[in-house]
């Protein structure tokens, strides 16, 4: 796992690798370091969202890893507030999507 996310650290940086694995700067960093308590679960993620190109979301089909990240990120943000009833349930699927918090 350890040369899956130094390659993506290299392609795109710790804060945007941290953003899409939906963790903080200082973990990501800890984990790098080898200073991490228990990987195991930051390791589940990485297998999850960089082991394959693209990632299966169960409401959009096929997605790249920074646009599950984004759809994340913005169900947080807006969860029920939404109107349109696609976005409602992406936003609703993302929230308890196994990726994210597995």
């Amino acid at each position: 796992m350890r040369e899956i996310i130094e390659r993506e650290v290299k392609k795109k940086g710790k804060k945007q690798v941290a953003y899409e694995l939906g963790i903080s700067l200082s973990t990501l960093t800890l984990y790098l370091q080898n200073k991490y308590p228990s990987p195991e679960r930051i390791e589940e993620r990485i297998r999850k969202i960089y082991a394959n190109e693209k990632i299966s979301c169960p409401v959009i089909g096929e997605i790249s890893q920074q646009e599950c990240a984004t759809n994340y990120e913005l169900a947080k943000k807006v969860g029920k507030m939404i109107s349109n009833p696609e976005k409602l349930r992406l936003y609703k699927t993302c929230l308890k999507c196994e990726i994210r918090n597995g």
